[in-house]
């Protein structure tokens, strides 16, 4: 709290400052002192008195006789505030108090105080956390500020991975070679400088290990702002500074959903940055397979649409050794050390036929009308199932073939009114319904997209449109799963 110096410069409490600069204050005595032709006997010197220069990082504040003045303002500074700050060792700032003896000695015990009471500041010897040399953050203790960085390297490796790497590290020792299936963290530590220095600093910087660990994770605002472009909305933005719609809002006080931005306005983008990172290092030796070729060949002896697997494809497996980096559990870097292949790939053949057969569809059913929209889907309506799809709003009315076939009904059918069903001879049948007139009879073979009639509103219909149904294996399918 203090550093006590004597005439002669001798440092009687703890110093680190060089006394050379404070020595004209005092002055040198020896044994006896000489004022011209006479001399000071020892006795003499018995009259001298002491008093003390208080200085306060290197400012005077006053000189006093007694040093208990300067106690008595410490106390009374640290018992102002020991309520407040009950679990902290308390003291006060640094002073130097240089003695001087004089005869007739000059000080001012009050103005001194008056100074001391204005100046000086009660303060406590922290841990400082130092990141890249800036300090960030002051704890009460080294071993709070130890495990608080202990803490934060936990949320992403477990205790047992930190104490084998610690053990690795003091003894030396090589890690023995990886098997099939095994993979170990070699490595973990802070992506920046991270330095605990002891400090003196106002209590109220202290902070709990609590607020150090949020303090860590979160880090600091990066100032940033978006200037909203022409056709931007609130979601894209949010997007693009990987933020969510909610944290957006949440940076501009006053912004909703619904608001109406407009280009030129800024918006703030925020983004918390950690401190520092947690990187890991980690080795992984793992068995993977290796995904088979696939090849294509055309036979024109078989009907287009069909397929056959002449060879069959198989993974092949090889064995890894890989390096993997990770910042905050997230994998950013994965570098290959070795690699041994242990089973060869096998390629797959396809054959598909290219031959045209005029009354074989390929599968890939084609839109039945000229333009229009799905009015109403395949499922539940009125209380009954609606069987297939119905397309509305053509920009003319001709209704086509989905693919090529050979034509097996062609007529009314009740309430599906005039009713055209063709089968593809691929195990696909389709049927078109509600039509006002009809083009096609039964046995006719027709192309995809010829015409087979014109949309009208026969049968149980509200209006112009077409009912268009799918069957596979004679199982009722979705036609929009069919439909190119």
């Amino acid at each position: 709290m203090f550093k006590r110096f004597n005439s002669l410069g001798e440092k009687h409490l703890h110093n680190h400052v060089s006394f050379s600069k404070k020595m004209t204050m005092g002055i040198a005595l020896a044994a006896t002192i000489t004022f011209g032709t006479h001399s000071v006997s020892a006795q003499a010197e018995n009259t001298l008195s002491t008093v003390y220069h208080v200085y306060l990082d290197g400012q005077y504040m006053g000189t006093v006789d007694n040093q208990n003045v300067i106690e008595q303002v410490a106390t009374i500074k640290i018992s102002n505030v020991k309520e407040t700050y009950k679990d902290l060792n308390l003291t006060i700032e640094e002073l130097e108090i240089i003695p001087e003896k004089m005869f007739r000695p000059v000080y001012d015990n009050s103005e001194t105080v008056r100074s001391l009471e204005k100046d000086l500041d009660v303060v406590v010897e922290s841990t400082a956390l130092k990141i890249n040399e800036k300090e960030v953050a002051y704890f009460k203790s080294k071993a709070e500020a130890e495990a608080v960085l202990k803490q934060y390297k936990l949320q992403y490796v477990s205790e047992d991975v930190l104490k084998e790497i610690e053990k690795s590290i003091a003894t030396n020792q090589v890690p023995a070679t990886l098997k099939e299936g095994q993979s170990r963290i070699v490595d973990v530590t802070f992506s920046e400088d991270v330095l605990l220095e002891t400090k003196k600093v106002s209590p109220d910087k202290i902070i709990s290990s609590e607020q150090g660990l949020n303090l860590l994770e979160k880090g600091s605002p990066e100032d940033k702002q978006y200037v909203v472009q022409e056709n931007d909305v609130l979601g894209n933005i949010a997007e693009a500074h990987a933020l969510t719609l909610e944290e957006l809002l949440s940076l501009n006080p006053g912004l909703k959903e619904d608001s109406v931005i407009q280009s030129g306005d800024l918006l703030n983008v925020t983004v918390l940055k950690p401190y520092v990172t947690v990187n890991i290092k980690e080795e992984s030796f793992i068995k993977e397979n290796i995904a088979f070729e696939t090849e294509i060949s055309e036979d024109a002896n078989l009907p287009k649409g069909e397929e056959e697997v002449s060879q069959k494809g198989q993974n092949g497996e090889k064995l890894v050794n890989y390096v993997t980096y990770k910042q905050n559990g997230t994998e950013v870097k994965r570098e290959t050390v070795k690699e041994e292949v242990v089973k060869e790939s096998v390629k797959e053949i396809i054959i598909k036929g290219t031959k045209v057969i005029p009354s074989r569809g390929s599968g890939d059913l084609a839109w039945p009308a000229v333009g229009g929209y799905i009015s109403s889907g395949l499922g539940q309506r009125w209380g009954k199932l609606h069987k297939g799809i119905d397309i509305a709003r053509p920009s003319d009315r001709t209704i086509k073939a989905a693919d090529n076939g050979t034509v097996i009904s062609a007529g009314s059918d009740g309430g599906y009114g005039n009713k055209v069903v063709i089968d593809h001879n691929n195990g696909i049948t389709t049927l078109y319904a509600h039509l006002d007139s009809i083009s096609v009879s039964v046995g006719q073979v027709v192309s995809q997209g010829q015409k087979i009639g014109v949309m009208g509103t026969t049968g149980n219909s509200t209006g112009v449109h077409l009912h268009f149904e799918v069957y596979e294996n004679g199982n009722l399918k979705n036609p929009v799963d069919y439909l190119k």
